[in-house]
C-alpha cells in the first residue's frame, strides 16, 4: 500500500476532527486551497425526501442568498458536470443577478445515497496529477459531512425539546393565575412560536354557550366562521372542532376535499386547531393559521402545544371558578 502524503493525512484528520458544520467547511476550504489551489467552491446538501439540493456553504455566492438557492434533481444546473472532466471554459450561471462560473462538480454519496454536491467555481489546476488525492479527500469529507449533519440535527432536537419543556413549565406556573388576559396572550404567543405560524386566535364559550373571540392576533373572526366541512349539513368548522378532543391539523387546505373556505377576502394555506377542555367542560378553541410546515420537524410540536393547551384549559377553569365565588 502506497502511504498517503503527510499533507493529505493532515487534511483528513482536520476534517474528521470537525464537529460543527462551520469548522468542517473551513477545514475543507483550507486544504483545498493548500493542496489543490482551489479557493472558490460551493456545497449543496441533498434531501433524499424532497429530492432537492440546497446551498449550505459557498466561498463564491453571497451568504444572504444561501437559503434561497434550491434545485430539485432534474433542474440542478451542476448535475451535468458530475460525469465530466473539469471544463476549460466554464458554464456560466446567473443566480440572483450575479454570475457564478462552474468548472467542475462532483456528487458526494454515502452508503449508496446522495449526500451532497460540491461545485468548483475555478479550474482545478494539475487535475491529472491530483485527481486521486482530491477524490480521496472528498470521500472523507462526505463521511464527515453526514456525521456532522446528524450530530447537529440531534443537538438541535435536544435544544428544541428543552425549549418546549420550558414553555410547558411556563404555562404550568400560570395555572393559578388570576389574570385570564395574560394567560391567553401567553398561550397565543407560544402557539405561534411553536407552530411557526403567521396568525392565530383563541375563542372561548360565553355564558350562552356561544364561541366568542377573546384573542385575535391577525386572524379575522369572520375568516374562521366561513370555513365549513363539505358534509350534507355543511357543518361549520368551529362548531365541529371545538366540540371534540382531537387536534385538527391540515398542512394544505387547498387540497383538502372535506373543507371549503367561503371567504374570498382571506387566504388560509394551512390551519391547526387545539380544543381547550378539561375532564369537566369544553372551554373553547385555539387556532393557528398559515403555518410554515417546512420548519416543523415531527409530531413534537403538536404534542407540546397539546400539553400547553390542556394546561391553559385548566387555568381557564380555575379562573372561572375563582371569579364565580361569592
Amino acid at each position: 500500500m502506497i502511504p498517503l502524503p503527510a499533507n493529505l493525512v493532515q487534511a483528513i484528520l482536520a476534517i474528521h476532527l470537525s464537529m460543527e458544520m462551520e469548522e468542517l467547511y473551513a477545514a475543507l476550504g483550507e486544504h483545498l486551497s493548500k493542496l489543490f489551489g482551489i479557493h472558490q467552491f460551493s456545497c449543496f446538501l441533498y434531501n433524499n425526501d424532497s429530492h432537492c439540493y440546497s446551498l449550505d456553504y459557498s466561498t463564491k455566492i453571497e451568504t444572504s442568498y444561501w437559503d434561497e438557492v434550491v434545485f430539485n434533481d432534474e433542474e440542478a444546473p451542476f448535475a451535468a458536470l458530475f460525469s465530466t472532466d473539469p471544463l476549460l471554459f466554464p458554464t456560466p450561471l446567473l443566480w440572483f443577478g450575479g454570475r457564478y462560473d462552474m468548472y467542475w462538480a462532483k456528487k458526494l454519496t454515502h452508503d449508496h445515497e446522495t449526500a451532497a454536491a460540491i461545485v468548483f467555481h475555478e479550474f482545478p489546476e494539475n487535475m491529472d496529477e491530483h485527481a486521486i488525492s482530491l477524490r480521496f479527500l472528498l470521500n472523507h469529507f462526505t463521511a464527515a459531512l453526514v456525521r456532522t449533519t446528524i450530530y447537529c440535527e440531534m443537538r438541535n432536537t435536544k435544544e428544541e425539546q428543552a425549549t418546549h419543556l420550558d414553555l410547558i413549565n411556563e404555562m404550568g406556573t400560570m395555572v393559578g393565575s388570576k389574570s385570564l388576559e395574560a394567560v391567553l396572550a401567553t398561550l397565543m404567543g407560544m402557539a405561534l412560536r411553536i407552530m411557526h405560524a403567521e396568525v392565530g386566535s383563541i375563542l372561548l364559550y360565553n355564558d350562552k354557550g356561544e364561541l366568542t373571540t377573546e384573542v385575535e392576533w391577525g386572524l379575522n373572526d369572520e375568516c374562521l366562521k366561513s370555513l365549513h366541512f363539505l358534509d350534507p349539513a355543511k357543518t361549520p368548522y368551529l362548531e365541529k372542532i371545538s366540540s371534540t378532543k382531537e387536534i385538527f391539523f391540515e398542512k394544505d387546505l387547498s387540497n383538502n376535499n372535506q373543507l371549503v373556505l367561503q371567504d374570498d377576502q382571506h387566504q388560509v394555506n394551512s390551519i391547526a386547531s387545539f380544543p381547550l377542555f378539561t375532564q369537566h367542560k369544553y372551554y373553547g378553541l385555539l387556532n393557528v393559521v398559515n403555518i410554515n410546515v417546512n420548519t416543523l420537524s415531527n409530531e413534537q410540536e403538536l404534542d407540546t402545544l397539546r400539553t400547553i393547551s390542556q394546561l391553559a384549559a385548566t387555568t381557564i377553569e380555575n379562573y372561572q371558578l375563582h371569579t364565580k365565588q361569592p
